[in-house]
């Protein structure tokens, strides 16, 4: 995922937030879409709308095209990333459309991004992570206030791909770690049962116990292991199912540290 939180395949592209990532009240346009060819350019068509968003107010419809921004036509997608990775909250910006084969223009007001666009994308990808309480059973001192990457792993003592994936996770985490890499596991089982686990099995980085399992529910974790990749500021990038190839996953991290 690009820093802009622009996640997309070679048809599809979701319009999660388009913010600059250092700012950490990350405005946003609320639009979800799809590129599609349009005469010697290409067009994002419209297929969802965030009910926080101020494109509904402006006007905008699903199945509109977005052909320019700010007058200039949409040659690719890096015209895009152009017009809004140094956008701030109440920055406005003209989009042309087009609807049904007429071209209107909609100036679309950038607005603080919620923590949780899960309710558009059909993902957690693009939400924030819910906080953390104090339910660390190991290593909660090794907490970084500050780090620049954040790996999370849903995981279980019984589960045959989640042991294979902690010693993938330790040896990261002590080749990183002091670049700023912070790793957690996080599983809901009673804690007897993970101290017992830990005293075979121990692993260097936090480990967490989410005995409500209220971030299993936040994050629709419905399997073991899954692995989360957050930012600097908390934003999920990427989600892994299944245990993890060991230089894919280090490829990935590397990548967001930069």
């Amino acid at each position: 995922m690009e820093k802009l939180y622009l996640s997309f395949s070679r048809t599809l592209l979701i319009f999660i937030v388009l913010f600059c990532a250092q700012t950490f009240a990350a405005p946003w346009l609320g639009l979800s879409f799809k590129q599609e060819p349009y005469k010697n350019q290409i067009a994002l068509k419209v297929i969802g709308l965030h009910p926080s968003s101020n494109a509904i107010a402006a006007g905008v419809a699903v199945d509109d095209l977005i052909i320019s921004m700010n007058g200039t036509p949409l040659a690719n997608l890096s015209l895009v990333q152009k017009f809004t990775s140094k956008a701030k909250v109440g920055d406005k910006i003209k989009l042309g459309i087009d609807r049904k084969g007429k071209q209107i223009f909609l100036n679309v007001l950038f607005t603080k991004r919620p923590d949780d666009v899960s309710s558009l994308t059909g993902s957690s990808i693009g939400s924030k992570a819910t906080a953390f309480k104090k339910n660390f059973y190991k290593n909660g001192e090794k907490r970084k206030a500050k780090p620049k990457v954040t790996l999370l792993d849903f995981w279980a003592t019984w589960c045959g791909p989640c042991r294979q994936t902690l010693p993938i996770l330790g040896r990261l985490y002590e080749k990183l770690s002091s670049s700023g890499l912070e790793v957690i596991g996080i599983a809901n089982e009673q804690e007897s049962v993970l101290d017992d686990f830990y005293a075979e099995h121990p692993s260097p980085y936090p480990l967490y116990r989410d005995a409500t399992e209220e971030m299993w529910r936040r994050y629709g974790i419905n399997a073991v292991p899954t692995l989360m990749l957050l930012d600097s500021n908390g934003y999920i990038q990427k989600v892994w199912p299944g245990a993890p190839n060991e230089a894919g996953l280090e490829s990935a991290v590397r990548d967001a540290m930069r």
